[in-house]
């Protein structure tokens, strides 16, 4: 029984979709693919690229990451499946039979209660050799969250090529472990526990989407949780084949006059993410310190006890999968 479906969201980047779906054994999962505005000529070539890979092409209902995940529960609830494994485009699984055995991991029950799903992510702009390596069997755990309330690098990441990283992977982290925000290069997202505890905002039309969905979960004390022992590649240097740029986000803020520009909304739309966060929460998602003055509002929530956490010692918490 297939419970997990492949989601991607595309704007004007189908080159990069026709290039991961020739390179990942899908192993029968339904695959849906929304378009987020692109352009006709890119949208054309996007109706191609799901034909011709039996994926589901389907134009956004309501503009944004967030709102894509409800277009996507409605659609993969119709088909049964509770879950949404969603990808970037230069993000890909390297475990064999990844599909079928997360497949099965959903089958047991035991990630009900959760709301997202991280994975282990070897990032190439950390260390390109990681290419390499994985296919020769290296696996040590790199970049698992995204931690802004907490003490640290707002990551939590390998301290052998992050050095400023605060988390210590030989405490306690070879089990499933909680975490603020998955790393979204790649994320499983619980569509029944979505639909029940986030409000999709269509502020957000891409960053920070993710760490906002997963905050709105730890708002509702529904935990986050990294499964360590599933390996992802996030191979920001395939863009370069593709010929896409590199590093969107640092591409568009420094060079290229900002998420505002011309180059920044072809690819993902508006800006001002951070801005947004701000207004949402309440503080500056790049200062944990601006937490200080709004956390009593956050009392008794998952929020709260990731602020008052320090990874340095483990895990917040971490889970026993049969």
């Amino acid at each position: 029984m297939n419970k997990i479906g492949i989601l991607f969201t595309s704007r004007n980047n189908y080159n990069l979709l026709e290039a991961w779906l020739s390179k990942i054994d899908t192993e029968g999962f339904d695959i849906l693919n929304i378009d987020e505005d692109s352009s006709d000529e890119n949208k054309n070539l996007g109706k191609k690229v799901c034909e011709k890979h039996g994926a589901v092409y389907m134009d956004r209902e309501e503009r944004g990451l967030q709102n894509n995940m409800s277009t996507a529960e409605k659609h993969f609830g119709k088909l049964g499946i509770n879950w949404a494994i969603w990808f970037q485009h230069d993000c890909f699984p390297i475990d064999k039979a990844f599909f079928s055995t997360f497949n099965e991991l959903v089958l047991t029950g035991q990630l009900d209660e959760f709301g997202t799903v991280g994975f282990n992510q070897y990032h190439t702009l950390s260390n390109p050799s990681f290419r390499d390596w994985v296919k020769k069997g290296y696996r040590e755990l790199q970049d698992t969250a995204r931690a802004p309330l907490e003490p640290g690098d707002k990551y939590y990441r390998n301290k052998r090529f992050r050095p400023d990283s605060r988390v210590d992977y030989s405490k306690g982290f070879d089990n499933p472990f909680a975490v603020e925000s998955v790393c979204w290069y790649s994320v499983a997202l619980n569509l029944p526990v979505f639909k029940e505890h986030v409000i999709p905002t269509g502020d957000y039309h891409f960053f920070h989407a993710w760490d906002d969905i997963c905050f709105q979960f730890l708002y509702k004390n529904v935990y986050n949780v990294t499964v360590p022992h599933f390996n992802m590649l996030h191979d920001q240097l395939s863009k370069e084949e593709s010929d896409m740029p590199l590093n969107s986000p640092r591409l568009f803020s420094e060079s290229k006059g900002g998420g505002d520009s011309k180059e920044g909304n072809f690819y993902y739309g508006k800006w001002g993410h951070l801005e947004v966060w701000k207004e949402r929460w309440g503080f500056d998602y790049e200062d944990r310190n601006t937490f200080e003055p709004v956390k009593e509002q956050y009392k008794d929530t998952l929020l709260w006890h990731f602020y008052h956490h320090d990874p340095i010692s483990g895990p917040l918490r971490s889970f026993d999968f049969d």
